[in-house]
């Protein structure tokens, strides 16, 4: 090919169609099981509020719930991914060879998101401190702070869990997405957009001969409500385990005693797994007759669990 402007740009047009290619093909979840939050500014900070509100018979005057409210901040990161091609491959018509990594490289910027998603929350098991939630416990703990403030001394009179870790297994997660704050988020300060040095009067085409094709984006990800998520590194081939995750989630109170309210439907219900759980996941989710605990091989017993929650299986958990 001869190497002008009109051909360069019609080259990367040409790389732009494939890269949406490969952009199109892998599936993506963290819409699912997190708020996406557009930011303005290098970082972002959200103000939840701790604690709830409750009604109350009005009698008299009324009166003002004093609400704690705590300060968590996502400070946005950058990320690019690059490739480079050959001046001579451009002359020689031998561009064809870099079809399949500009393709990849879609694939890469759709996937992105979950990668980073799904890293934290495997952080959040692993390296609990790494993964800090807005009452400043590890996102998943044992011992969050719930309950009204102490008149002595100004403390939270009971704790929370939304994990169990008794177990031996790879960790398993169940995730309730229906409310407006969603347990993760997903901070977006700039959109995954792609950037092409194309001209030939670039530095990089001067000194080694490369043009470049890379895609960059500002982002992060971050924690929000605890009590919609809880984790599990118990058997999930038994079904009473599953269970027991459902009925601990479901128990979690707000700070004015009353349930939380998480799991009240199946909608936007997630079982996020790894891998190497993707079969017992399937099973427990989708099968008409309940494996394990409760079931023998004369009578089945009828799975009650069966579309009880939407199946996720990524291999970044992993």
């Amino acid at each position: 090919m001869e190497i002008s402007a009109a051909n360069l740009t019609a080259l990367f047009t040409g790389f732009d169609v494939i890269f949406q290619r490969g952009f199109e093909k892998p599936p993506s979840y963290y819409e699912k099981i997190a708020s996406v939050v557009r930011s303005t500014a290098r970082q972002t900070t959200y103000p939840w509020l701790g604690r709830t509100t409750k009604f109350r018979e009005w009698l008299g005057e009324r009166v003002i719930q004093a609400l704690e409210a705590h300060s968590y901040t996502i400070v946005n990161k950058d990320f690019e991914d690059t490739v480079a091609i050959n001046r001579n491959d451009i002359e020689d018509d031998n561009y064809g060879v870099y079809e399949p990594v500009i393709e990849q490289l879609g694939w890469d910027t759709k996937v992105h998101p979950d990668s980073l998603m799904f890293a934290m929350i495997k952080n959040a098991v692993a390296t609990p401190a790494s993964v800090i939630g807005y009452d400043g416990q590890p996102f998943f703990s044992a011992s969050h702070p719930v309950g009204p403030m102490g008149a002595a001394n100004d403390s939270r009179d009971s704790t929370e869990s939304n994990i169990n870790s008794s177990g031996t297994g790879p960790y398993w997660f169940l995730i309730d997405a229906s409310r407006a704050i969603r347990p993760f988020i997903f901070q977006l300060r700039r959109e995954y957009a792609i950037t092409r040095m194309n001209t030939l009067t670039d530095e990089a085409v001067f000194t080694r001969r490369e043009f470049r094709f890379g895609v960059d984006g500002r982002a992060n990800t971050g924690v929000g409500l605890w009590q919609l998520a809880y984790a599990s590194n118990t058997d999930l081939t038994n079904p009473v385990n599953y269970g027991a995750a459902r009925a601990a989630m479901r128990s979690i109170k707000t700070d004015a005693g009353l349930p939380f309210g998480s799991l009240t439907s199946s909608k936007d219900v997630y079982l996020l797994v790894p891998p190497a759980l993707e079969e017992a996941a399937a099973q427990l989710l989708h099968s008409d007759f309940m494996a394990g605990a409760g079931a023998s091989a004369s009578v089945p017993a009828t799975n009650i669990w069966k579309n009880m929650a939407n199946l996720i299986v990524s291999e970044y958990l992993s």
